[in-house]
């Protein structure tokens, strides 16, 4: 083993290790000059350009290799303000660039959408007019690399990307692998790109940018149908997404008629999700319904948390919660808004005085906590197993929700409050699965999307 495949094994070991610090240490002073003497060496661009443009994420090490590979006239870098304050000085002065050298445009990472992209680009169009423009792909947020691709693909500029072996274990490229690709005639590829780029905002749940790529695809690709399918798919997901449960259900009936019509085989999955529908628009409220609705707002948490909107994913499980308890209590006659609970006063005198320390009178309005409190005396079957030192913990657990930004508080609740609610709200839905003698793992699975 040489000395830079050890220096290599001993970055990735500190990776996985967590212990990143060391890691970029290593990375930038022992790899880097490696890295790039070699990258410089394997990667000679003959065409000269006068403009570089970077839709920059958050990373420096390709950009710094791009622009000394490409060497390019002056550098437009499209990036957040994450990126200015965190990334471009250090690709500024590892590149060499002087202030002349380079423009920099910032736009809101949350705000961010595909149109705002276009537009920065298309309004210093005028710079790159009659000008040998390259445009990169590799790296930057997803809707930024999209957008400005769209632009490059329109007005003919040539497009690179910095390649790499992948490490799935880490999620991160190999050092001394990264290779410069060049892509010509971007109308005649660009197709595949734009593809490529929709089942991307596709397979992550961003159905709304995913329908304008494949939109923009059916008005340019010889055989639409295929894109026109996967469009519609895009449609009734970002619905049902939305708890639009009816304009789901009529977009995946339009999907399997297209289907049939064009001869394009469907994931077997869509026929399950238009018997969860179905179910989801009946207007008879029974037990069926209620574990599908619970299960659906389950579903709909795990796929914020896939994408890392944990904030978003622990509200979502606090009302699974909330309609676990107020389904339960509803088949009592109890409703949450101003119920008798006379004949649980006392009884909840007491478990509210162990809970909290001291006694509360039975609520006019339930909320969660007290859901849970008249269900326990009840000895409902969704916690007849939880002694009352479980259900402390679980007002601990529901607590951190209660602090956070999107409750009553300042603070984030952050993955580990997402983990703690998820074990509550599956081991509730189990046992309500139990109940009716339905599978969870097989439910959970017919409420989840196809990825393509």
């Amino acid at each position: 083993m040489g000395e830079f495949e050890g220096l290599r094994e001993n970055w990735l070991r500190l990776v996985r290790q967590t212990k990143l610090d060391k890691a970029n240490f290593l990375y930038w002073e022992k790899l880097f000059p490696v890295i790039e003497e070699r990258f410089l060496e394997n990667n000679k661009v003959k065409e000269e350009y006068d403009w570089l443009i970077l839709p920059s994420g958050l990373e420096s090490s390709y950009y710094i290799l791009l622009i000394k590979a490409i060497k390019p006239k002056k550098v437009y870098f499209l990036g957040t303000k994450e990126f200015k304050e965190s990334f471009l000085d250090k690709i500024v002065e590892k590149a060499g660039l002087k202030p002349s050298e380079y423009i920099l445009d910032t736009l809101n990472y949350d705000e961010m959408d595909v149109a705002d992209v276009y537009e920065k680009i298309r309004k210093r169009l005028d710079l790159f007019y009659n000008k040998k423009v390259i445009l990169d792909l590799t790296r930057g947020k997803r809707i930024m690399s999209v957008g400005a691709g769209i632009v490059g693909a329109f007005f003919g500029f040539d497009l690179v990307y910095v390649d790499e072996d992948w490490i799935d274990e880490i999620k991160r490229g190999n050092p001394g692998t990264e290779k410069l690709v060049t892509v010509k005639n971007p109308f005649e590829v660009f197709g595949d790109l734009e593809g490529q780029e929709a089942r991307e905002l596709f397979n992550h749940y961003n159905y709304g940018a995913a329908i304008f790529f494949y939109r923009k695809l059916m008005e340019k690709v010889a055989d639409p149908r295929k894109i026109e399918i996967e469009e519609i798919l895009s449609e009734a997901y970002m619905h049902w997404n939305s708890f639009n449960f009816k304009a789901a259900f009529y977009k995946l009936e339009l999907l399997e008629k297209k289907s049939k019509q064009y001869n394009v085989k469907l994931d077997s999955l869509i026929n399950e999700n238009l018997e969860v529908l179905r179910i989801l628009i009946k207007e008879d409220k029974d037990d069926e319904f209620n574990l599908h609705i619970i299960v659906d707002l389950y579903d709909n948490a795990l796929r914020k948390a896939e994408v890392g909107m944990f904030e978003d994913s622990v509200s979502r499980l606090y009302r699974v919660l909330e309609l676990v308890s107020q389904y339960r209590l509803k088949s009592y006659g109890i409703e949450t808004s101003g119920p008798d609970l006379s004949k649980f006063e006392e009884d909840y005198k007491k478990i509210s005085k162990e809970i909290y320390g001291f006694e509360k009178n039975s609520p006019f309005e339930v909320g969660l906590k007290d859901g849970y409190i008249l269900l326990f005396i009840l000895k409902d079957y969704v916690v007849e197993e939880d002694s009352l030192e479980d259900l402390k913990k679980m007002f601990g657990v529901i607590r951190v929700r209660d602090m956070s930004i999107i409750a009553h508080g300042l603070e984030l609740a952050g993955e580990k409050a997402f983990k703690n609610m998820n074990e509550l709200a599956k081991k509730f839905i189990k046992r309500i699965c139990e109940k009716q003698g339905k599978n969870m793992q097989e439910i959970i699975k017919k409420h989840s999307f196809v990825k393509l």
